[in-house]
């Protein structure tokens, strides 16, 4: 992936290339002894490559149609969520593993991509808490059947489902930044 600096004026690829060439030499950082400067460079060279990765995994969910907040939320979620959406979208990733049996990561990954997005988050998550978390769990694993339903979590409504041969979502690509937790 190159970086497009037209687009906000920070060069990616042109800072790891500097990172990558630094080395100590006549310019120091100020009131640093030589000792202290090649740490300096070090420490920058271990870091800055982490730095500029992660900005571009931000660039990627933003371009991708992700929130703005994206990536910046301090969860494994990467929209804005307050403590009790945060504990009501992890009560939707329990409901994916528990009862669809898939891993932790890949049921975070598919809510990510499915409510991690502008529309979504502009829609509010805030109203999703009017329904039980197995409503809208299901839709990021299940698509419609044929007669174009989805499983909700309500056993009486779900009694004629066959979930063994309910159409199933593609999950988000793995390269995505909708992984955010480790298989």
């Amino acid at each position: 992936m190159t970086s497009d600096a037209s687009r906000d004026e920070l060069d990616l690829d042109a800072i790891e290339e500097l990172c990558r060439s630094a080395t100590p030499g006549p310019w120091h950082v100020r009131d640093l002894d030589e000792d202290q400067n090649a740490a300096f460079i070090a420490m920058a060279r271990e870091a800055v490559p982490q730095l500029v990765a992660e900005v571009r995994r931000l660039r990627w969910l933003v371009e991708f149609g992700a929130c703005p907040t994206a990536g910046t939320t301090g969860t494994e979620f990467v929209m804005p969520l307050d403590d009790e959406m945060l504990a009501y979208f992890r009560e939707m990733v329990d409901v994916l593993v528990e009862r669809v049996g898939i891993c932790r990561a890949e049921a975070v990954a598919r809510i990510n991509a499915v409510y991690g997005t502008r529309e979504s988050v502009a829609f509010g998550v805030g109203l999703m808490g009017h329904e039980l978390p197995e409503y809208w769990a299901y839709g990021t694993y299940y698509s419609p059947d044929h007669r174009d339903r989805l499983p909700i979590g309500d056993p009486t409504a779900d009694a004629d489902i066959d979930f063994g041969t309910h159409p199933v979502r593609p999950a988000p690509p793995k390269d995505s930044p909708f992984w955010t937790l480790e298989e």
